[in-house]
């Protein structure tokens, strides 16, 4: 029993081991995080440097304000611009198309990507403002990139509890998008019952097809703990021991209402032991629930544990993205580049992975939430932070979500997830808004 029991463990600590090398070699160069099809413009420019060294390959090198500027003979049309830089150094930086200010943001972080729109100039200046000691930046790739794809821009909306799921929602914040996920309005037990208002989702779907006729609506089930049970709990009970009885009641809720689809919760409390009943179930549900009808699940970016007929039967991965708060994660090569560099390396399909992106600010250490819409004005386009005294509060901004849009779509994701999207704004600063731009 003892050498069983260390054989097991042996084979643990080996298992653990390799999932970690994988992960840390995914990580080792966001520069090549994918290749764009299109023609580097700035390899045919000419370029002035100020405040830099010259050399083969482009660098500019310094320790306090610089620029350089990429200039062509005649116009030419780009959409895109891309920085890498060498380290973390920079903290500001503009970007000016023919000697006009366009761009303004915080960092670079290793690599930036500047969504544009459709663009016609002789000239691009980037120019960095501020900067925390040397910094090099390596490299500019100015592009025109297409835009002809479909991309689902989707809002996660968390319903009121008072009888009136829209109270207190204005729902114009909601138009722009192109899919909606409904929570809470259903919840399954051990045994694979369902709880769910049948008022509610009639009255959630009426009311959103009032102003978007076309959308894809899904709704979230989530576990339902009792008798001291927690979640993961019931959702293992549930998928390995009810799962042909959780299947049935999910298609027969679905063929029941204008739902499109549903979403189960794979983000928090899961056992990656437990990864066969997972895998067992969303087997059996697809059996239950076919097309057009969607399958979709919450996910970490280094979930691992789904098998590849799994993968090809779920429709919908949206993946957590860290909010600028988490561990100081702020720079745009940390909140969106390395998420996607851990969903390659976790090889979950590209095409059917949506990023999270939450219109708000979450203070850990005193369990405050800000929301977007009461600090927008305040933001502004360029800005992604406010202060409020020594209290630094930051966002995801206009044109960081821009960017992020814009380089998930060159990647060839899905699509963004917006979290709380009723916390958004209708002027011209909206965050839903900013990501149909980098659409067009």
């Amino acid at each position: 029993m003892k050498k069983k029991s260390l054989i097991v463990s042996v084979i643990v600590i080996v298992f653990t081991l390799a999932l970690l090398c994988s992960v840390l070699a995914g990580c080792s160069d966001i520069k090549n995080l994918f290749e764009i099809n299109a023609t580097n413009l700035a390899d045919y420019a000419k370029f002035t440097y100020s405040n830099g060294d010259r050399k083969i390959n482009f660098s500019l090198k310094a320790s306090g304000e610089a620029w350089v500027r990429i200039s062509w003979d005649s116009a030419v049309e780009f959409n895109e611009i891309f920085l890498y830089e060498n380290g973390t150094n920079v903290t500001g930086f503009e970007i000016y198309v023919n000697d006009e200010l366009v761009y303004s943001q915080d960092n670079i972080g290793k690599m930036r990507n500047v969504y544009l729109g459709s663009t016609t100039a002789t000239s691009v200046t980037v120019k960095i403002t501020s900067c925390k000691g040397t910094y090099k930046l390596t490299n500019i790739g100015i592009y025109n990139l297409s835009r002809n794809r479909n991309f689902h821009s989707t809002a996660f909306v968390r319903l009121n509890e008072n009888g009136n799921p829209f109270d207190g929602v204005d729902t114009t914040l909601l138009k722009n998008y192109t899919d909606y996920i409904i929570y809470p309005l259903a919840t399954f037990d051990s045994s694979g019952n369902l709880n769910v208002g049948k008022f509610e989702l009639i009255d959630v779907t009426r009311k959103i097809r009032s102003f978007n006729q076309d959308a894809n609506i899904h709704i979230v089930i989530l576990p339902e703990p009792s008798d001291g049970q927690d979640e993961n709990d019931v959702r293992h009970n549930a998928f390995k021991n009810n799962a042909e009885t959780l299947a049935t009641n999910v298609s027969e809720l679905l063929k029941g209402s204008d739902f499109d689809g549903v979403v189960f919760g794979f983000d928090s409390g899961i056992n990656f032991f437990d990864y066969g009943s997972y895998n067992d179930f969303i087997d059996t549900l697809r059996g239950k629930v076919m097309s057009p009808y969607e399958i979709g699940i919450f996910i970490n970016p280094d979930a691992r544990f789904f098998d590849k007929q799994s993968k090809n039967y779920i429709d919908n991965f949206y993946v957590l993205t860290p909010n600028l708060d988490d561990n100081n994660k702020s720079a745009f090569s940390e909140t969106v580049c390395e998420t996607l560099e851990t969903v390659k390396d976790s090889d979950l399909p590209k095409s059917k992975t949506h990023l999270t992106v939450p219109f708000y600010s979450y203070d850990k250490e005193t369990e405050t939430l800000y929301k977007y819409c009461d600090y927008a004005e305040q933001l502004g386009k360029y800005g992604n932070v406010v202060k409020e005294g020594d209290t630094e509060i930051r966002f995801n901004g206009y044109l960081f979500v821009r960017d992020m849009a814009a380089f998930c779509y060159d990647y060839g994701i899905a699509g963004l997830l917006s979290v709380c999207p009723h916390y958004d704004t209708t002027d011209s600063l909206s965050l839903a808004a900013a990501i149909k731009e980098a659409m067009e």
